[in-house]
């Protein structure tokens, strides 16, 4: 699902290396980290997605991520995903 939503080249794979949730009294918030990895094999992005879940009315989640080089040194972008 996010790998369609970032865009990532279907040629590329998407793979999942960590994940934690925090559960709180108004939300909850899933986070996730990837790799991105070209037909190689080789690292070329890492990505961290968080899903907040906003638990009281009006119920709604929100997506977003960060992009940064294979190093995880560097941001290359950030925004908010639209599901």
């Amino acid at each position: 699902m996010y790998k369609e939503l970032l865009e990532i080249p279907s040629s590329h794979s998407f793979v999942r290396t960590d994940m934690k949730w925090d559960i709180g009294k108004e939300t909850d918030i899933d986070t996730f980290w990837y790799d991105e990895k070209d037909l190689s094999g080789s690292i070329i992005a890492k990505y961290v997605v968080k899903v907040t879940k906003f638990i009281y009315p009006p119920e709604r989640s929100q997506i977003c991520y960060q992009k940064f080089t294979p190093d995880n040194l560097s941001l290359l972008s950030t925004g908010e995903l639209k599901q």
